[in-house]
């Protein structure tokens, strides 16, 4: 159940960063004419990337944080 939280806290923290991320990205990449433009497609896909890689990074911290425990006692 623990890994479930933490993997849920990962994706939710990987998912507010991409929102911040991807904001400043499109004021940096914005052409201004109101026209598409392959960045929309990267940015399009910053969300799941992000998310997945909260998750990941959450419970590999949370897993190299619990081992440390372990070998300390």
């Amino acid at each position: 159940m623990r890994r479930i939280g933490i993997g849920s806290l990962g994706l939710i923290g990987g998912l507010l960063l991409a929102i911040v991320v991807q904001d400043v990205l499109a004021r940096i990449l914005d052409q201004g004419d109101g026209a598409p433009s392959s960045a929309g497609m990267i940015l399009g896909s910053l969300l799941p990337v992000f998310g997945l890689l909260g998750a990941v990074l959450a419970l590999w911290l949370d897993r190299r944080a619990r081992s440390k425990d372990t070998t300390d006692e």
